[in-house]
């Protein structure tokens, strides 16, 4: 089978497995997906997001891996009043595409992730950047980009979900 048709494959069933994982709030399982120096970044959408530097814009999410530990045991909590009762929503991941790059292997997806919660749907369009390493046979996320390709948030004002 040809080489990058596999490697497509495999990433794209990283990124199916990611999606799940979110969609049923298994956020410490999902966590098991990303490296311990990873990195998650959502950038603000009057930037152009696939080249955004977050030392010269004002990130609506940049958190290491810790921040993100932090993210998720906060999520969990009753106190967490934005998700609770959690929101419901589903990621429909799309278009992937995966090229490797020495020891890295970087991807790119489009993504629409809807959410229901309080009589309200919104629905949060635009594509992923994935930095992809190898650990222990399998790949790990080190980098993820979720690049909105909204001119605002408003009315989606609230993106306490994972994207």
């Amino acid at each position: 089978m040809n080489e990058n048709l596999i490697l497509r494959l495999t990433v794209e069933d990283l990124l199916i497995r990611e999606a799940h994982l979110l969609d049923s709030w298994q956020l410490a399982e999902w966590l098991t997906l990303y490296t311990n120096d990873a990195h998650y970044y959502v950038p603000p959408n009057d930037v152009d997001g696939d080249t955004a530097d977050p030392d010269t814009s004002l990130f609506y999410v940049m958190d290491d891996r810790k921040r993100m530990e932090e993210r998720v045991v906060r999520l969990g909590k009753v106190g967490a009043h934005s998700e609770h009762p959690r929101s419901k929503v589903r990621h429909l991941v799309t278009n992937v595409q995966a090229a490797r790059e020495n020891d890295i292997v970087r991807a790119r997806a489009s993504f629409i992730v809807s959410r229901a919660k309080d009589i309200t749907h919104d629905l949060f369009v635009g594509h992923y950047l994935y930095d992809l390493v190898e650990r222990d046979g399998a790949l790990k996320i080190s980098k993820k980009t979720c690049v909105l390709d909204m001119e605002a948030l408003r009315p989606h004002a609230r993106i306490s979900i994972i994207l």
